[in-house]
């Protein structure tokens, strides 16, 4: 998990409950919204935030045109999200990663021998 997908969900595990938009995160963080934005979206595939979204009126309609219409998505942090600890998670990555690295050896091991007896 990179270090800016850590503060955005140290940020929203913090405030666990309420919604903000991306800009919102980006001003608290202090960190750009396209940081925040692949962010959230990783964030969103793994299931540990959702997004609401509004359509909002910034301009009326008149006789001749339609209503201008903006979609403001709100981002909430879900339950599986609020425990996603990504440090035992990066972890359990590496000791499976050196467990791999083990058996591998191991069988390089096993084959030089068989081949050396044989």
């Amino acid at each position: 998990m990179t270090a800016n997908s850590e503060l955005v969900l140290n940020y929203l595990k913090k405030h666990f409950g309420q919604e903000f938009t991306k800009q919102e995160i980006a001003e608290a963080l202090g960190i750009s919204v396209p940081a925040v934005t692949g962010s959230i979206n990783g964030l969103v595939k793994k299931q540990y935030v959702v997004e609401r979204l509004e359509e909002v009126e910034v301009e009326p309609a008149t006789e001749t045109r339609k209503a201008k219409m903006k979609t403001i998505r709100h981002e909430t942090l879900t339950e599986a999200g609020l425990a996603y600890d990504p440090v035992a998670e990066e972890e359990a990555k590496a000791a499976a990663k050196a467990a791999e690295k083990e058996r591998k050896a191991a069988e390089r091991a096993a084959a030089k021998a068989a081949k050396e007896n044989a």
